[in-house]
């Protein structure tokens, strides 16, 4: 099983311990720890997860791969100073597997300009993206983000639209990009992903599951309850390990992901 997005940064070492119990993986994303007054505080987070959080996972066994990327609540005012920094630093390092996270929160100006900036980036890197959606008015900034995205034309496909519900999900499986399922007190609850599982089983090897770990009430063990719920509700072997391994393995694409 592989969590496929979450804040290593903000959770200790004993929940990352029982993540490496239980997963086979997991993906740290940059976010929204505080404040991006410059450059510099944003360029401190990113390393944050780059180093240390390489080194906090290695001492207690966790298998963790990094997303690189601006957050569009944490949006500093050299946008274009982090985004070489992403391009000619960051992605060389070898357990950096997307950009992310990125997207849009309120649908600002700034911020629809810097999420374009990073889909080109992530086209150009030929990278997978990870995009947040929000919690308010999910449904319209969900349009918007898909919208943004076609406009562009672009040739990488590997695009997770997360923290889908019910209705988004539809709307990014028939824009045939990934959905991301976040198992998470406020988003979905096990049997509410178990159900979108049984609804889009014919686009199973378009869903990933994961647990946005993070300061907010989050459960560590979301992925495993989720899936220990989908056998109790007899789905198939093959669309539980699609949805809960395989298409993070495509996905990301790197060696160690397995």
């Amino acid at each position: 099983m592989i969590d496929t997005h979450i804040h290593s940064d903000t959770r200790g070492l004993e929940d990352l311990e029982l993540m490496a119990i239980c997963l086979d993986a997991v993906i740290t994303l940059a976010h929204d720890p505080f404040e991006m007054k410059n450059v510099k505080v944003w360029e401190a987070h990113v390393e944050k997860l780059l180093i240390n959080e390489l080194e906090r996972a290695k001492k207690v066994g966790l298998n963790l791969f990094i997303c690189v990327g601006v957050h569009p609540r944490a949006i500093p005012p050299e946008i274009d100073e982090a985004l070489n920094k992403i391009k000619n630093e960051y992605v060389k390092y070898d357990k950096v597997v997307g950009i992310g996270e990125i997207g849009l929160e309120k649908n600002t100006k700034e911020e629809k300009e810097v999420f374009i900036k990073q889909l080109k980036l992530a086209e150009e890197l030929n990278m997978p993206v990870v995009v947040h959606t929000p919690r308010r008015n999910k449904e319209e900034i969900t349009k918007i983000i898909l919208e943004e995205i076609d406009t562009l034309n672009l040739k990488n496909k590997n695009i997770v639209i997360e923290h889908c519900n019910k209705e988004t999900t539809k709307w990014v499986l028939d824009n045939d990009y990934y959905v991301g399922l976040t198992i998470q007190p406020g988003k979905l609850t096990p049997l509410e992903a178990v159900e979108i599982v049984k609804e889009n089983k014919d686009f199973a090897d378009k869903i990933l599951l994961n647990s946005d770990c993070s300061s907010n009430a989050s459960d560590v063990l979301a992925v495993p309850r989720t899936v220990l719920k989908m056998k109790i509700n007899n789905i198939k072997k093959d669309i539980i390990n699609k949805v809960s391994h395989n298409n993070a393995v495509k996905i990301f694409n790197k060696k160690d992901i397995k």
